[in-house]
C-alpha cells in the first residue's frame, strides 16, 4: 500500500510535463525505499525512464500486467507481490493522467526481502513477547494462587489441629471471603458451645432429678432391710413412700420422653383443624377433680362461636394441660383458676389466669427453661419436675405460636397462649 502511494505521488508530479528530460530530472529527487526500481512508460508501454542504469529497459516496450491495467480504459492503479527465484518482490503501477487522458504509467518495483525480514523480526518479537507474557502470567497466577490459598491452608490446618475435646475459635481477621468464612465458623463454635452448655446442664439437671427419688427409695429400702421384724404398718408406710417416689420417677421419665418427641415431631406432626372448645372442655374435665380436691374454683369461658384451628392435638393438649395444672398446683385453697378462649382476625388466644403465689420478675424469663423451678422446696411438695412449662412452650412453638406471662408475687399469674391464624 505504501509503494502504491509513492507511485501515485510520482505520477502526479511528472504529469505536469511528461517528457524524458523532465522525468529524468524529477524522479531521482523522490525519496524511495532503498533498492526500489522506478520505470515510466508512455501510453504504448514504451519505457521512457528506468532508474536502473545497468539493466535499463529505456527505449524498449515493457509489457507487464499492472502496467497494462494502468494504461487501460479504466486507468486504475494496483499493486501485487510475487515470489521469483526464491525471493519476494512487490510492484505497483499507476496511470499518469493529464487533462483526463492517460498519457503513460509509473511502475515501481522493490525487493520484498527487507519487508520479509521486518515481518520475520516482528513475528519473532511477538513470539518472544508471547513467551514473556506466558511466563509473567504463570508467575503471577502462582503467586496469586499462593496468596489466596494460604489463608485456606492455615484455616484447614487450624481445624485439623483442633483438640477433639475442646472447641477453639480461629483468629483470622481479614476482610475478604476467608474472613467472612472465619466469622461464620466462630459463630458456629459459639452456637455449639451454647448447645453443649445446655446439654451439660440438661444432663446434670436430669441426673439430679432422677438421683433424688432413687436415693430416697434406696434409703427406705435399706431401712426396711436393717429393721428386724418390722411392723406391718411401718412397712406399708415405707412402701407407700417408695411408691410415691417411683411415680415421681415415672413422671420425670415421661416428661423427658415428651420433650424428646417434641424435638423431633416438627417434621412428622399431623395438623388437623380441630374445635378448640372441644379441646378445652376435655382439659377442663380432667383437671376439675384436682381443683375441687384443693378447694379451688376452676372455670371455663369459651368464645360464643366455634373456633377451629389446625393443631397437633396431643402436643397442644399437653401444653394447655401443663399450664393449667401448674396454676392449680401453685394456687392456695380458696383461690381460683380460669381458662378463657378468645380470638381475633390474626390470632387465637388461650388464657390461663390464677390467683396463686405469683412469679418474681427476675424469674419470669426462666420459668420455661428445662428443670428450672422458682421454689424448689415447694415444687418438691407439689411433685413438680421443672419440665411442664418447657414442654408447653415447645408444643406452642411447634404451632408457630408463643406464650406470654404476666405475674405478680402473691397476686397470681396469667399465661396467654397465642396461636397465629395463617392466612389462606
Amino acid at each position: 500500500m505504501e509503494l502504491l502511494t509513492s507511485a501515485n505521488i510520482m505520477a502526479s508530479i511528472v504529469s505536469e510535463n511528461y517528457t524524458p528530460e523532465y522525468i529524468t530530472r524529477k524522479l531521482p529527487q523522490m525519496q524511495l525505499e532503498k533498492n526500489t526500481r522506478a520505470i515510466a512508460v508512455d501510453k504504448e508501454s514504451a519505457v521512457i525512464y528506468d532508474s536502473y542504469n545497468l539493466t535499463s529497459q529505456k527505449g524498449r516496450y515493457f509489457i507487464q500486467s499492472l502496467i497494462t491495467d494502468a494504461l487501460s480504459a479504466d486507468a486504475k492503479g494496483s499493486s501485487q507481490s510475487y515470489k521469483e527465484d526464491g525471493k519476494w518482490y512487490i510492484s505497483a503501477a499507476v496511470p499518469v493522467i493529464k487533462n483526463s487522458q492517460t498519457i503513460g504509467a509509473v511502475y515501481l518495483l522493490v525487493s520484498g526481502d527487507s519487508t520479509e525480514k521486518i515481518i520475520v523480526d516482528i513475528r519473532n518479537s511477538m513470539v518472544l513477547l508471547g513467551c514473556l507474557i506466558i511466563i509473567f502470567v504463570g508467575v503471577f497466577s502462582l503467586s496469586m494462587a499462593k496468596i489466596l490459598t494460604l489463608p485456606i491452608e492455615q484455616f484447614t490446618r487450624f481445624i485439623n489441629s483442633m483438640p477433639h475435646d475442646k472447641l477453639q475459635k480461629t483468629e483470622i481477621t481479614t476482610k475478604d471471603e476467608i474472613g467472612q468464612l472465619a466469622i461464620a465458623f466462630n459463630s458456629l463454635i459459639d452456637r455449639i458451645d451454647e448447645m453443649e452448655d445446655k446439654r451439660k446442664a440438661f444432663v446434670s439437671d436430669a441426673s439430679h432429678e432422677l438421683k433424688t427419688p432413687l436415693s430416697i427409695i434406696k434409703l427406705l429400702s435399706d431401712s426396711l432391710i436393717q429393721t428386724d421384724n418390722p411392723d406391718p404398718e411401718f412397712v406399708k408406710e415405707f412402701l407407700n413412700d417408695m411408691m410415691g417416689e417411683v411415680e415421681r420417677l415415672t413422671r420425670i421419665v415421661e416428661r423427658l420422653l415428651d420433650m424428646t418427641q417434641l424435638d423431633t415431631s416438627s417434621a412428622s406432626a399431623l395438623f388437623v383443624h380441630t374445635d378448640m372448645k372441644e379441646v378445652l372442655n376435655e382439659i377442663y374435665k380432667k383437671l376439675l377433680p384436682l381443683a375441687e380436691n384443693k378447694n379451688i374454683a376452676l372455670s371455663l369461658n369459651l368464645a360464643v362461636e366455634d373456633v377451629f384451628y389446625p393443631i397437633e392435638r396431643d402436643s397442644l393438649t399437653e401444653a394447655i394441660y401443663n399450664i393449667t395444672d401448674n396454676s392449680i398446683k401453685y394456687t392456695e385453697s380458696g383461690g381460683s383458676v380460669s381458662i378463657d378462649l378468645t380470638h381475633d382476625t390474626d390470632n387465637v388466644y388461650i388464657t390461663v389466669r390464677d390467683t396463686g403465689i405469683g412469679i418474681p420478675k427476675d424469674a419470669t424469663d426462666r420459668i420455661f427453661d428445662r428443670f428450672y423451678r422458682v421454689d424448689k422446696a415447694r415444687a418438691r411438695d407439689t411433685g413438680g419436675t421443672g419440665l411442664g412449662l418447657a414442654i408447653a412452650l415447645d408444643a406452642v412453638k411447634l404451632h408457630g405460636g408463643n406464650i406470654e406471662v404476666q405475674s405478680e408475687v402473691e397476686l397470681g399469674s396469667t399465661f396467654i397462649i397465642i396461636l397465629p391464624i395463617k392466612k389462606e
